[in-house]
Order: C-alpha cells, then structure tokens, then sequence
C-alpha cells in the first residue's frame, strides 16, 4: 500500500493499494455443491455414507484497501505505536472447492484423489470488508469483518468471513 501523510499533522496518513487476496474454508466430510444445478448451495453432512475427507471452500478476490492510518512518532516508526482502520472493495476472481480423498462411511480411503470444481454462480461477486489494525513497530494485531455477504442472497445460507490475527508489516 502506498502511505501519504497528511501535512498538517505527521502523526497521520491514508493509504491505498490494490491487491489479492483469498480465503479458504474447511470442511471434513461435508460435500459443497457449487457446481450442482439446485436453486440454492448446498453444504451436505456425508458422514454416514461415501465422503471427501476433506473439501476446502476458496475464494479469490482483486481488492482495493483504503486505511486511515495513526502513528505516534512519526520519526521513528519501528520503535512506536500505530494504529490503521479501513475498507477494502473486491471484486470475485475465482471460487473453487477441492475435495480430497474419497471414503467409505468407516472411514477407509476408497480412493486417493483430488477432484476440484470451480463456479462462482453462489457467489456475490463484489465484497466490502472492514479492517483495523493495532500495534508496535513492525507487529500488529489485526481483524476483518465482511460486511456484504459471501454468498448471493436467497441461494445459501448469510456467511460474513472474519479474520483475526498477527501480522509482520511497515503498517
């Protein structure tokens, strides 16, 4: 991101940037069914019948972050405290699953494979997330919250991804 301090006080800046990102979701023994022809997602418990091991929901998106950002000595950024709240705009890239693994309903590996399937039709295809930062030097913590929802409305159940974590930056 491209930081531009404001003149009137040093203490304070915007910064902007594109970028990509992707989220994953896991599942075990859970079938996803992006590319099924149904009116709405549907996320199936397999459990007692012929599963995936394994099936990773992920989502990619091209975004724009835009950060409100405070620092408290401006002069000697690596040893202070710093601050950054703000918003990022995506627009869907790519949504995909991978299901890995094929099982019996005891557990044993039927078939060691990969199958993967790509459709965004589920999927909203622009995302508004809010973001905040908080921390020391070259550390933060961070989290984010999607305000629009993950998937399309009426076509599966309202999720909004939240992010909580450490983070290593310049902030």
């Amino acid at each position: 991101m491209f930081d531009f301090p404001f003149k009137t006080n040093p203490h304070m800046s915007m910064a902007f940037g594109p970028g990509i990102s992707s989220d994953n979701i896991q599942f075990k023994k859970t079938y996803v069914g992006i590319k099924d022809q149904t009116a709405t997602l549907r996320f199936t418990d397999q459990s007692d019948t012929t599963h995936f091991k394994k099936t990773k929901l992920s989502t990619a998106y091209f975004e724009a972050p835009i950060e409100f950002r405070y620092t408290a000595n401006p002069f000697d950024s690596d040893h202070s405290f710093k601050f950054a709240i703000g918003v990022k705009v995506g627009a869907l890239i790519a949504a995909h699953t991978r299901n890995k693994d094929l099982e019996g309903e005891n557990g044993g590996v039927i078939n060691p494979y990969v199958m993967k399937e790509i459709s965004k039709r589920f999927f909203n295809t622009t995302r508004l997330s809010g973001q905040a930062r908080v921390g020391w030097g070259h550390f933060s913590v961070y989290g984010s919250y999607q305000i629009t929802a993950l998937i399309k409305d009426g076509l599966g159940p309202v999720v909004r991804p939240y992010a909580v974590g450490l983070t290593l930056s310049g902030l």
